[in-house]
């Protein structure tokens, strides 16, 4: 997950969005960053929190990637 955030036009680069609730748990944590691998970093530590997942499996991070969005507004 090395790739760098697209741009907009102005060279601001977008931010990146995941919600819990769209990888299938009932929760409405929002988490924001500037790159996949901090936004994971942030997902990770929810997951462990929150939902008592301490082991992110290809699996569940090929399904934590699925869902991320890209925040133009951000």
């Amino acid at each position: 997950m090395g790739a760098r955030s697209p741009t907009l036009p102005g060279g601001d680069p977008m931010a990146k969005e995941l919600r819990c609730a769209d990888v299938g748990m009932d929760c409405d944590f929002v988490a924001t960053a500037d790159t996949n691998e901090e936004l994971m970093g942030k997902v990770a530590a929810h997951a462990a929190a929150v939902h008592g997942i301490y082991e992110i499996t290809p699996e569940l991070e090929a399904k934590v990637a699925s869902v991320i969005r890209e925040r133009p507004d951000a």
